[in-house]
């Protein structure tokens, strides 16, 4: 009990203070996915705040380009300012583009791709927590827990072992 609280992951001290205190398997299992599930939905918020983003970036970009042409309409009485305005225009096109492909929309992808990551680590810590408190050995343990590795994480975990 005291070593759990230095534990790192939360998820990890729950199920081991749920398992010490001898809560019954099938109530930590709704206690920890629920847990998992909660994470995923904090994390898909953060997520759909940059793909939404990343959506209305191009808009606001053309935008931009719609009032600087109606701006430089304007001014034709001044043929020699219509190629400036019309390219500063364009670059609001060309900044609105920008920002969401090459950073909002890559970021999105890159908290779904973690926020899944951590969701796969933590049902497999949920599995694993399980397996331990309901009495399997440490070889069954292992290969529940390896279940969630990749062909190449096993691999990997494997060249490590040896």
């Amino acid at each position: 009990e005291e070593d759990v609280a230095h534990a790192d992951n939360p998820l990890l001290q729950l199920g081991v203070q749920l398992a010490v205190d001898g809560t019954p398997q099938d109530v930590m299992r709704e206690i920890l996915e629920t847990e998992v599930e909660a994470m995923a939905e904090r994390h898909k918020q953060g997520e759909a705040l940059f793909s939404t983003m990343g959506g209305f970036a191009p808009t606001l970009g053309i935008i931009g380009t719609v009032m600087g042409l109606v701006h430089m309409l304007g001014t034709l009485n001044d043929p020699q300012g219509m190629g400036p305005a019309i390219a500063s225009a364009f670059l609001a096109t060309l900044y609105g583009v920008a920002l969401a492909n090459l950073v909002l929309l890559p970021l999105a992808h890159k908290l779904r791709r973690r926020s899944d990551e951590e969701v796969v680590f933590s049902q497999m810590l949920v599995e694993g927590i399980l397996a331990i408190q309901s009495g399997d050995g440490p070889r069954t343990v292992e290969a529940k827990m390896r279940a969630f590795l990749s062909p190449v994480q096993k691999a990997s975990a494997r060249v490590r072992e040896r």
